[in-house]
């Protein structure tokens, strides 16, 4: 059970958030103590399988390029790339 931080640089992690879950659904927790304001976090807690990371990333990706906050791209499709390969049949 574990949480990912994520720093939001150039953008309001509240606003973020707030897309997430009216949007798609996805609540994300917000930073607390000196992240307070400065980042967004992603339980990964009991049982997470590939496709819950998939709509975690995708509504994470979504928002971001809808609030026009600076981001790199490509992260739902590493992860894809990377699942597709690690987990075998």
């Amino acid at each position: 059970n574990s949480v990912t931080t994520v720093l939001v640089p150039g953008g309001e992690p509240s606003v973020l958030s707030d897309y997430c879950r009216e949007k798609c659904g996805v609540v994300l927790g917000r930073g607390i103590g000196d992240l307070q304001g400065r980042a967004f976090r992603v339980a990964h807690m009991g049982h997470v399988n590939a496709p819950m990371v998939f709509g975690v990333l995708g509504a994470i990706e979504m928002a971001l390029e809808a609030l026009a906050i600076p981001h790199g791209r490509g992260g739902l499709e590493a992860a894809v790339e990377y699942l597709g390969r690690e987990v075998r049949p």
